[in-house]
Order: C-alpha cells, then structure tokens, then sequence
C-alpha cells in the first residue's frame, strides 16, 4: 500500500481530545511539516517512535493548536505501517481545519475501516480479531461487549486452529492409508475415524447452536408484564418507561393485544411487553389478546407477574393455582401502599418456588419502582453473564455450516462403504472453509463487505 492515509479517529462532536490518525510510509514527513517544536530546530530524524511530543499544529505561519504528537514506527504498530497520531483540542472546526492541511500535504481520506483493514493485510491481527474490534466499538450492551472482547483476544480464532489441526491429522490418517494401503502398518479403525469426524462436527453443530441463542439475547431480552385485569401492569410499563404508553383504565380487558416499547434498562437492550389482563371471558377478541399474553409470558426472558394485593383474596389459593407462573417469575405486588388484611406477602416467599422473586410496590407513590428495576437488571445480566454463549458473525456462521454439512456428508458416504479416495474430498473441503474462519480470503469483495461496516478512522 503504498498512499498514506488520514482521518479523525475519535467521535463526531466535541470533546477534550480530539484524534488525528496518519498510517502509511510518508506518515511522519507529512504531518511534520504541520509540527511547530517548542524546542526550535528539531529535525525530523530526532523524533522517536512512541515518545509523546507536546508541539503546535501549524498550517504554514498560521498556529490552529497546541498537540501532542505520537509516532509508531512500522511494523510495530496498529496497522503494521508508520502510523502517526496527533492529539488536539476536541473541536469538530479545529479537526477539520487540520485534517484538511493533511490531506493537502500528500495523505488522501481513509476509507470506512481502512485502518483495521490495513491490520488486517499486514498479518497484526486475523479476520475473527478485525470484526471483533468493529464489535466492541458498535456494543450496545455490556453482553455484546464481553462478547466481543473474547473474540478480540482470539477464543475463535484458537478454536478454529484446534479444529483445523484436528482435520489436518484425520486427512494425514486418511491419505496414509490410501498411499499405503499395502503396507504391513496399523491405521485407526473404521469406527475410530467416524468418531473422531462425529466429534469434530457435533462441536461445529454446538458453535451454531450457542451463536443463534446468543443472537437472539443480543436483539433485545423480552420483559413480559402478566396479571389479571386492573392489577396495574400499563401503570408500571409507564412507570418504567418513564412516559405514557399503554392506556390506563378503570375497565377490566382495557389492553386487547400486547403492547412492546424497546428501551435501555441498566444498559441492557430489552423489549417490554404489556400484555392482556387474563380473566374468564366470552368476547372472542379477548381471548384471542389473552391467549397472546400466555404464550409471550411462557417465552419471556423475564417474566414480571403483577398481583393486585389491594383486592381481598385467598392468596395461599392463588399461589398454588398460579405455581408454574410464579416460578422463576418476579412477582409485583402492586397497591401496597393500600394493600387488604388478606395480603402477606410470606404467602409467596415462604413457599420456596424456585427463582421467585417478591418486591411490594405502588404505581400511585411509585414505592419499590427502584428495587423493581433493580431485580429486573439483575435477571437481566444473570441471563447476559453466562460464559456458554459465542458470538459468530455472518460469515463464520456460514462456514461452520459448510463445514458441519461437508462432515455429514462424508460418514454418509462411510456407512454406504465409499473408498476413502471419495469421503476424503468432503474432508478438504472442511478443511478450505476453516481456513476462511481464520481469514484465509483474499478477494476484495469481501474484505469490503467487512471493512465498509466500520467508522471512518478505524
């Protein structure tokens, strides 16, 4: 590559620090003409890689800034090139005006992701580490992001090695035997080599399922709020929304259909879902609206039930009759603050239903709304903090795919007593498409589909 590229690298809008970033080999002689040292006369060859310099941006006799100046000498540095980066004043206007004096000094506008994708083409980091890094900037969430930091620091890129490894040694098995079939040697048995072939498909088969799990998570977890009519549920979802949703009525079966608002809760994207108050009734289009409510409150991610503890109940009865609702659920014992002599809310906490949680709250004094929401995020990251989930981009979802489908077909063709000159082919192909999970590509149009959803200075 031999043009030198610049950009800003921090985000739109002001700040404290804003970043220029030059990578290419005249990276250091372009932006050392825009360099004022405080010291006098320092010649370009006294400038150090990795020593801060505090200097003026310049643009001939005109000074726009006071910087700091870095320079990382290639290939030890991001992209494997010269790489310089100057540290203004988070002004856009100020980053502007000095990335145009770049620009006119020889650098040309980087392009979305060219400096990852530079990285890339340079050997500093492979594939699955190049989309990562896109991932940790676009995280919505602090699971997304944990996500994407282990991808960073290579968990697929080893295990897509290992397997690699894996199939590297069962096609060497299989050649020798064919190369050397008749030798007086000993070779792994028929059913030892379509265990091993199982073996390595089923943890392709795994990667697939986990990653579709983990994208699902990563659309938004689904609150689902659940109860009787009038027990409060559109109160709390604009309570919780922090605005009016849901309209509030007096009259049982007000909300026919489910209502859903998407929202950050403590960081974490979630869908809140109000659903139909669920009651005995005769009006066909309720009951279609409840039959909605149940089937959202049994797929939910976090199921809230909200009860109605100002209304006189057998509630020991309504515990046992509600058991497999209540379960797992965060019970929302609404009205507190004029709840009847019937209520006790040991009722729910002394039956011991597993993952039950009890907080009392009022929608008219807004009491308990903070434990609430607190006990809300809480499920929330138990569910995002689990170590079984894997992140997999489009691409490499489409390879282990391949790869899965290739190791079917050749113990397809084992049990129908192929040689292993035939089932051996299906065995390179899976071996070309973990190639590409590492980033074995080398077509252009690829590389752009990745790279072109990155930022500009990235």
């Amino acid at each position: 590559m031999a043009d030198t590229i610049a950009a800003i690298s921090t985000a739109s809008g002001a700040g404290a620090i804003g970043i220029l970033r030059l990578s290419g080999p005249e990276a250091l002689p372009i932006a050392y003409r825009h360099l004022s040292f405080f010291e006098g006369a320092f010649p370009l060859s006294s400038i150090k890689p990795r020593n801060a310099y505090t200097c003026r941006f310049v643009d001939g006799e005109k000074k726009l800034d006071q910087v700091v100046f870095i320079y990382f000498a290639g290939p030890n540095s991001f992209t494997g090139e010269d790489l310089c980066e100057i540290h203004t004043h988070g002004n856009p206007i100020l980053l502007r005006e000095a990335l145009e004096c770049l620009f006119r000094s020889g650098a040309r506008p980087a392009k979305q992701g060219e400096f990852t994708k530079r990285a890339f083409l340079n050997g500093k980091i492979d594939l699955n580490e190049a989309e990562a890094i896109g991932r940790i900037i676009g995280a919505r969430s602090r699971f997304e992001l944990e996500l994407a930091q282990k991808n960073a620091f290579g968990e697929i890129s080893r295990l897509a090695s290992n397997l690699r490894s894996q199939l590297i040694s069962l096609k060497a098995e299989c050649e020798a035997e064919i190369d050397f079939s008749t030798e007086d040697l000993t070779f792994e048995s028929f059913e030892e080599r379509k265990k091993r072939i199982r073996s390595i498909s089923n943890i392709c088969s795994n990667l697939l399922k986990r990653s579709s799990e983990t994208e699902t998570l990563l659309e938004r977890s689904r609150v689902v709020l659940y109860g009787e009519p009038n027990t409060g549920k559109s109160s709390l979802m604009n309570l919780i929304l922090g605005r009016d949703r849901s309209i509030i009525s007096e009259i049982p079966g007000t909300t026919r259909d489910y209502i859903s608002e998407d929202l950050l809760l403590s960081g974490v994207p979630i869908r809140l879902i109000d659903t139909a108050g669920v009651r005995e009734t005769g009006d066909k289009i309720e009951k279609m609206g409840i039959e909605r409510s149940e089937k959202e409150f049994s797929q939910a991610d976090v199921r809230l039930f909200v009860i109605d503890v100002s209304q006189k109940n057998d509630w020991n009865k309504f515990a046992e009759e509600n058991r497999s609702k209540l379960e797992g659920a965060i019970v929302a014992a609404n009205k507190s603050d004029i709840r009847d002599s019937s209520w006790d809310p040991e009722i729910i906490t002394k039956k011991n239903y597993p993952g039950t949680i009890l907080v009392e709250v009022s929608c008219k004094s807004r009491q308990g709304l903070d434990t609430l929401v607190s006990e809300i995020s809480t499920k929330l990251q138990g569910i995002e903090s689990s170590e079984d989930y894997v992140l997999l981009e489009e691409r490499n979802r489409f390879h282990f795919s391949s790869i899965t489908r290739s190791l079917e077909n050749c113990l397809t063709l084992m049990e129908e007593g192929a040689p292993a000159e035939i089932y051996i082919k299906e065995i390179d192909f899976a071996l070309e498409q973990i190639g590409e999970v590492n980033g074995r590509v080398d077509t252009e149009e690829i590389l752009g589909r990745i790279f072109s959803k990155f930022c500009v200075g990235k």
